[in-house]
Order: C-alpha cells, then structure tokens, then sequence
C-alpha cells in the first residue's frame, strides 16, 4: 500500500458520516444544554476544549498509545487488558454502552471496507466477551494501514470533536460555519494535549471530569431527548 493510499483510507474512518452509530451520542452534552450550562458558542469551545484536556488525551489517547504500543508487541493480552480498562472505567451507563456499539459497528465496517486485513485476534475477543471498545477498533484499523501512533491518537481526538460540534448543531442555535470554526480552533488543542502527555507510560491513563460524567449519567432520565447518550 503506498503513502497515498494508506492516508487516504485512513481519512475514510475519521469521516463523520461514517455509519457507526456516532450520531446518535452526545455523551452527556445533551443534559448540558438542557440544564442550561452551554448556551453560546463560546460555552460550546470550552467544553469541547475540557473535554479533550480532562478525559479524551489522558484517559482514552493513553489508552490508545496502550493498545498501539501492544500491537507492536504481538502482545494481544495487553491490548485486551487496556481494551478493558478503557471501558470499565467510564462510570456513565449510557456513554459506556455507546462506545461499546460504536466499537462493535466499526468492526463490522472495517472487516467489509477493508478486505485484506486479519481481524481474527480481535473478533475472536469480541465473540468471546461480547464487547470491544471503539479506541482499540480505531487503534487495530490505523496500526495495520502504516498509521503511525501520533497520527492515530490525533485522528480519534478530532472525530470526538467533530462528534460534539455534530452534535451541537442539532440541539443550539448555531450554524454549520461556527461548528466549523469550533473545530479548526480546537486542532491546535489537540495537538498541543497530546505533546503534554505522549510521553507518559500508557499504564498511567487517567481521567478527571467529574461533571462530564455526572451529566452523562443523568442523561438516562432526562424527559425528552434526542440522543442515546
């Protein structure tokens, strides 16, 4: 595969509309609006910016780094290990549920848009425990393209935006060029979370946004909502 080939069906799985099920998740930024806590764009950029800072880089782009890292290795218990780590520890129901359907259907995809790849060690996993995470999907997909583990880590920050401002554009009063420009503004964010923390042993992955997570949770009983999660 060359070089050119090799970004161009990597950029196929950051697409937005790729049918994985991400639509239908807001990951608590539903409870946000409706509480009344993101009301403007500018509400929206810290959010989306906190996110990345608290709970995206440390927890899942180290958890990713894991993952990658064991690959290398051939050390596919590790990769399970941080596969189940990934997911134990996101303590809202919904949200944990939502990246395990995400994980199953880009399994699925991967296996019918990218023929020439083994997933055997992973959909053995799957059928096994009846679960598997989306960062270790994401993370098996673009280490067998040649994506090198900078450019996957930055890869999946950037569709979470895009699937935040995504879904922000259907619960606010914004337009389709302030999401764009939520999310120009937040890849330098990405970037600059990433340089913080890339060194760090994988092993030391950490979240800390409590009101995220409180948010996600009582997302589940919400009145009327639009979203999954």
């Amino acid at each position: 595969m060359n070089s050119d080939s090799k970004l161009l069906f990597y950029v196929q799985i950051l697409d937005s509309a790729l049918p994985i099920g991400g639509f239908s998740h807001s990951f608590g930024l539903e409870t946000y609006i409706q509480d009344g806590k993101i009301k403007s764009l500018e509400d929206l950029e810290s959010l989306v910016h906190s996110q990345l800072h608290h709970s995206l880089v440390r927890f899942e782009s180290l958890g990713i780094k894991g993952i990658y890292e064991s690959l290398e290795q051939n050390d596919y218990d590790k990769v399970f290990l941080f596969d189940r780590i990934l997911n134990v520890q996101r303590v809202a129901r919904e949200s944990r549920e939502a990246l395990l359907k995400m994980g199953k259907r880009l399994l699925k995809l991967a296996k019918t848009i990218y023929p020439w790849m083994d997933f055997q060690p992973i959909e053995k996993f799957f059928i096994e425990n009846n679960s598997i995470t989306l960062p270790t999907v994401h993370t098996y997909v673009t280490y067998h393209l040649g994506i090198d583990l900078d450019e996957t880590v930055k890869g999946y920050c950037y569709t979470n935006v895009v699937t935040t401002v995504n879904s922000a554009l259907r619960l606010m009063s914004i337009g389709q060029t302030d999401g764009q420009f939520i999310i120009s503004r937040s890849i330098p964010v990405i970037e600059e979370e990433w340089e913080s923390v890339k060194d760090m042993n994988p092993e030391l992955l950490h979240s800390f946004a409590p009101a995220q997570e409180i948010y996600a949770m009582n997302h589940e009983t919400l009145y009327s909502r639009l979203f999954m999660s």
